[in-house]
């Protein structure tokens, strides 16, 4: 079905508020390509069978086809679905950006404040009849021969992974849990989480586009209350591997253990990877993020190491150990984005060219530089960049119900 909305020209345009001035501006999303990072419109739809609120995107949304609980599965009857307007976002006009810095932005990538990963409002597209303006992300930069290979972005051959802070700031919530009555233990539903981790998208209804495996994938725990000494062991799956990961606190200072992988195997013996010190972490985070471990709290990255050759296909398969018993009141699992090129090719190639490379997040149903017949943007064409979340952990917290 989205297939062929596609070809008919579903738009990702936003509706941005107020006229260009030198003060930071306000504007209301009308579209659903930058999902989940920004919430466009939607309908929402509260599961007679087991009272979950479910969301869908208004782009990927159509009342007379079947759709399921995002939670327990159950058919639902479309026709007490309710619109929900989307939310409305701040950014730093152009003119502003270039009174702070004293900058040129086709100057170089080092003195420009447009960055790699940076969400940008811009100007219709040729053809966009009454569209005010759009937002998407900056995936290239300005004389970068930019592809897109194995659902990530290459920039000159070389392979563009995110930073930690980064990887968090546009991360997926694929499942999420919460000590309440009733709920599933934790360890219950860390068994249940769906292996390997793939790309859907569960707010595009009806979505057909293939499933593929991701490569990048996290988890984070929330701690109950402040605790000096506790424990929480998992294992992450790779491939048909399994690798446990440690994490065990006395005092406040926290060790992390894994395996060794080799040659695609995991090794037996556990050695440590990282001594943390005085910690005491609200939000705990494991990234698996270009072949590495990374561990972040609410803050700042602690520590990282190299996993070596890991098999395809990850996900979080099983809680070992989680104690003193109710250490955990909150739990999510996230993946990284999954590009692909124009029309679901596997690939796509972006010439060496003065401009950027622009794409959405929500790549299903976002027309971006895959498709404009300019496939890059010029700085005329920026009207300003959104403001960066104050918090690691509030692009997550936000998608969850």
């Amino acid at each position: 079905m989205l297939l062929g909305l596609l070809t008919v020209g579903i738009t990702t345009s936003y509706l941005m508020l107020l006229r260009r001035s030198s003060q930071l501006r306000i504007g209301t999303l009308t579209g659903s390509s930058m999902e989940p990072a920004l919430r466009g419109p939607r309908m929402e739809l509260v599961c007679s069978n087991c009272q979950s609120l479910n969301s869908w995107t208004l782009d990927a949304w159509d009342a007379t086809q079947e759709v399921r609980c995002q939670v327990c599965r159950e058919y639902l009857d479309t026709s007490h679905s309710a619109f929900k307007e989307g939310e409305s976002v701040v950014y730093v006009p152009s003119l502003l950006w270039n009174k702070r810095t004293g900058t040129d932005p086709l100057r170089t990538q080092d003195t420009s404040p447009i960055r790699r990963w940076d969400m940008v409002v811009l100007e219709p597209m040729e053809g966009q009849s009454g569209q005010v303006g759009q937002v998407k992300r900056i995936v290239g930069l300005p004389g970068e021969r930019i592809s897109i290979r194995q659902g990530r972005i290459w920039a000159d051959g070389k392979q563009v992974v995110p930073t930690a802070k980064e990887f968090l700031h546009q991360a997926v919530v694929v499942a999420n849990w919460q000590a309440r009555p009733n709920a599933l233990k934790l360890a219950e539903f860390m068994s249940g989480i769906r292996f390997p981790i793939d790309n859907e998208l569960q707010v595009n209804a009806q979505d057909s586009h293939q499933r593929l495996a991701v490569q990048d994938i996290g988890i984070a725990f929330r701690l109950a209350k402040p605790e000096k000494n506790w424990n929480l062991h998992l294992v992450l799956r790779h491939g048909q591997q399994d690798l446990p990961i440690e994490l065990s606190c006395y005092e406040n200072t926290a060790e992390i253990h894994t395996a060794e992988i080799s040659a695609g195997q995991t090794e037996g013996k556990l050695g440590r990877i990282g001594l943390i010190k005085s910690w005491q972490p609200v939000w705990i985070n494991l990234l698996v993020l270009g072949n590495r471990l990374v561990v972040i709290d609410e803050q700042q990255e602690r520590c990282s190491v190299e996993l070596g050759p890991l098999q395809e296909g990850l996900g979080w398969t099983s809680l070992g150990l989680a104690e003193p018993e109710g250490l955990v009141d909150r739990c999510f699992v996230y993946r990284g984005l999954h590009y692909r090129g124009v029309r679901d090719s596997e690939e796509q190639d972006f010439q060496s060219a003065d401009g950027w490379i622009v794409l959405g997040d929500n790549i299903s149903i976002s027309e971006d530089s895959r498709f404009w017949e300019q496939e890059r943007v010029t700085v005329a064409k920026i009207r300003g960049i959104l403001r960066h979340r104050p918090t690691l952990m509030e692009g997550l917290v936000k998608q969850l119900p």
